[in-house]
């Protein structure tokens, strides 16, 4: 890693932010986040922050090489940077004294994901293809230098004479389940990720992740909906739960979460090893929260319904949970991890997948996945995908990002604490919302969309009499 640390001087246009109220709370802090609009090189906006400095403040360069430059005025919407300063919390106004950006943002990125539907607008020109074509929540953009191949996975090699890779000859190769992975650098002027390099390759169930769906197992004990009596939901692995007694509330999020399921993981096969069958529990916890397991449990505490305002931003939640399944996230998170665990953890897994040892020494590294979260790589797939989702099932994605605004407001600007994620604050997750909405749905027909409808308040209440809100139930 390397770090850079600049002086940077103010010029002679200083660009003061608001005059502070004799009443209004200053304080020191840190946010973390994406640039969202920019009036100059010292003055731009993360969501609701005001950023602006009247002096010198310094700027540094994480992850930096000698190839990449960066000034203040390349600060531009989109990029991700780390701010210290004072802030207004009356007017939003943050006084910088330090900028954080970490470079890592602007060198080539390499990203695999299964593809709900195939590719659309390229075309092939002469020996290669060109076009954009909308994957994994964003805009790919390939031409003819970049390379489009076919992959044989590992299972295919055994059975087949021919090399690894071959040229893509065809769109009708690719179908729905497929992976797809793709090298490039997003560009600055539109977002768009120029791909140097795409491969696609059949998706199969691996053995060591069948084996964690099998170790999860589910039993339950129902609920006593007359008596408001709790049931039990046991998840093996993971834990016990008290299941929310009331059946309209467990079908009402079972609706919702199935429309958010992608078109063809719903009419797959039930014979198909890969599709995953999708359940929905909704648990009494006050502390606002929901998880999927990659073998399709999904598991929403009761008390999130106090911090969403409609089915829409329910929606946001629900979505970026499934796609945590759908895209494999603790398999994968398991696979990129390797080379970070002990050489002990390392060889348990291995053998576990080669089926050597007990299944325990993988499950164990599961738990640990779980508990630890995904990267942060995964986590904004998950969002974007959450957006996608939402889109597909005729949600207004525009809700997404006022739920961490609500968190904000109900919870304060605090680290998440979602059983799955690493984000760093709020304000982190809705920057990077409110950019992918600029980037890939700036044309939605947005009158088309919904934000739910008046059912919604009716399963709140619901939940409140059943003792699931945040606030404990009166005895």
């Amino acid at each position: 890693m390397t770090t850079r640390r600049f002086a940077v001087l103010v010029g002679l246009m200083i660009l003061a932010a608001a005059p502070l109220s004799l009443h209004a709370r200053v304080r020191d802090v840190k946010i973390r986040g994406y640039v969202t609009r920019v009036v100059s090189a010292t003055q731009f906006e993360i969501e609701d922050y005001r950023i602006s400095s009247d002096g010198a403040f310094s700027l540094d360069l994480e992850n930096g090489d000698p190839d990449l430059k960066f000034r203040p005025e390349d600060i531009r919407v989109g990029v991700e940077v780390e701010i210290k300063g004072l802030l207004n919390e009356e007017t939003g106004d943050l006084k910088a004294t330090s900028i954080k950006v970490d470079m890592e943002q602007f060198k080539k990125q390499k990203q695999t994901a299964i593809l709900s539907r195939p590719p659309q607008g390229v075309t092939r020109s002469g020996n290669g293809w060109t076009g954009t074509f909308f994957v994994d929540g964003q805009r790919i953009r390939i031409s003819p230098a970049t390379e489009v191949v076919f992959k044989t996975n590992d299972r295919e090699v055994e059975q087949a004479a021919d090399e690894s890779f071959r040229p893509l000859t065809s769109l009708s190769e690719i179908t729905t389940g497929m992976a797809m992975t793709y090298e490039g650098a997003r560009t600055i002027q539109d977002g768009a990720i120029v791909a140097t390099r795409v491969e696609i390759r059949r998706n199969f169930l691996e053995p060591g992740e069948k084996k964690i769906w099998d170790s999860l197992q589910v039993s339950s004990r129902p609920y006593d909906a007359a008596g408001l009596r709790a049931g039990e939901l046991k998840i093996e692995r993971v834990g016990k739960f008290k299941t929310l007694p009331d059946q309209d509330v467990q079908d009402y999020v079972a609706r919702v979460g199935r429309s958010l399921v992608p078109a063809y993981q719903r009419t797959m096969d039930e014979r198909n090893p890969t599709r995953i069958p999708f359940r929905f529990y909704v648990v009494q916890e006050r502390v606002p929260n929901a998880f999927a397991l990659p073998n399709g449990i999904v598991v929403v505490h009761s008390s999130i319904f106090d911090i969403v305002e409609n089915e829409a931003q329910f929606s946001a939640i629900i979505g970026h949970e499934i796609a945590h399944a759908v895209q494999e996230h603790t398999w994968r998170q398991q696979n990129f991890q390797k080379g970070k665990r002990t050489a002990l953890a390392i060889g348990s897994l291995v053998a576990a997948v080669a089926g050597k040892y007990a299944i325990r020494d993988l499950l164990d590294l599961t738990s640990a996945a779980i508990a630890n979260g995904y990267s942060r790589n995964l986590e904004n797939q998950a969002d974007r995908l959450g957006l996608e989702y939402m889109v597909n099932a005729g949600y207004d994605p525009r809700e997404a990002p006022r739920v961490w605004k609500e968190m904000s407001q109900k919870l304060g600007d605090q680290p998440t604490n979602f059983f799955w994620s690493n984000h760093d604050n709020h304000a982190t997750r809705r920057s990077y919302l409110m950019n992918e909405l600029r980037n890939n749905y700036a044309n939605l027909d947005y009158s088309r969309m919904r934000t739910g409808d008046a059912r919604f308040r009716t399963i709140v209440e619901k939940i409140d009499a059943a003792g699931g809100g945040m606030k404990k139930p009166k005895k």
